[in-house]
């Protein structure tokens, strides 16, 4: 499933990584949240080399689109792409072999490498392989690096339309959803090796940044108020604290340095936190769920 919003040529390069993978044997959904035809003829033009299903839904948010576009899912295996990544050659025959070989994992997830340098791009992934655990979340798992087996999906429940991109708490759908599915005992496993590339985004620190950064820090702090309350899991404090206090000190650290730009930067983060954890405190403990979804797949572990 790619949603998709104002890109054209990524989705075609993404579209292109496909059309040149060593398997064929995949479908793509793909959810335009255009209010154009920008991607219609897009669509007609790779609907000849793969099967193509063309989604216009009437709605916003990243996790509200993959959602939809799972609905009309028809294979086992599940990812959610994003619209500027590009796939490796060799990826979709590789990640398939790896499930036919080992029947008892639920995902293979991996890794996100900027194009040019080759190195890791929007997260510091783990060098090494290893089992998909709570305190390596961050450091292994990212939406579209990740390969689903479709009752993992089916199992946990959907993505939390609350959170991600285009919702007020902007980020942390992907997340959310990890971690749900290890409380369920689901299996991830994530190798280095496996590439997908994406181009990383550096940091310029202005003021649409700092904004970006209060908005993804709501989305932190949503879920770790959610993971406490609703599943009753101390460590998503004690993640939320720490990553707080990592945050504090690189305010700190460019404040000495004087680079007021990165320390108001990180500062928002830390304030985008509070103010979402705040937020959904209330609305938990008014309504005792986020959504219908979390009551949906609320269980206790």
């Amino acid at each position: 499933m790619i949603p998709t919003l104002k890109r054209l040529e990524e989705v075609r390069r993404l579209l292109v990584s496909l059309r040149e993978n060593t398997c064929q044997d995949f479908e793509v959904v793909i959810v335009d949240q255009n209010r154009s035809d920008l991607l219609d003829g897009l669509c007609r033009e790779f609907s000849a080399s793969f099967p193509l299903t063309h989604l216009k839904p009437d709605l916003t948010g990243a996790a509200r689109a993959r959602n939809h576009g799972f609905r009309f899912a028809k294979g086992e295996i599940i990812n959610f792409p994003d619209d500027d990544c590009v796939f490796t050659p060799g990826l979709l025959e590789e990640v398939s072999r790896r499930f036919a070989a080992d029947p008892g994992v639920d995902a293979i997830c991996g890794r996100a490498v900027d194009p040019v340098s080759k190195q890791s791009a929007l997260l510091r992934f783990l060098d090494h392989n290893a089992r998909v655990g709570e305190g390596n979340v961050y450091q292994t798992t990212i939406e579209f690096t990740m390969f689903m087996k479709r009752s993992v999906l089916t199992d946990v429940g959907p993505l939390d339309e609350e959170l991600g991109v285009g919702t007020y708490y902007g980020s942390e759908e992907g997340a959310d959803f990890v971690l749900r599915a290890l409380y369920q005992g689901k299996r991830f496993d994530y190798d280095p090796a496996l590439l997908i590339y994406h181009a990383h985004k550096i940091g310029r620190y202005d003021a649409d940044e700092c904004q970006k950064a209060f908005s993804y820090g709501r989305g932190f702090g949503r879920m770790s108020v959610k993971h406490v309350l609703l599943y009753r899991k101390p460590s998503a404090l004690f993640r939320f604290l720490n990553f707080q206090a990592r945050a504090l000190c690189a305010v700190v650290l460019y404040a000495c340095l004087l680079k007021p730009e990165r320390s108001r930067y990180y500062w928002q983060r830390i304030m985008g936190r509070l103010v979402g954890a705040c937020q959904s405190y209330k609305e938990f403990r008014k309504t005792g769920s986020s959504s219908s979804q979390d009551r949906a797949s609320c269980s206790s572990p």
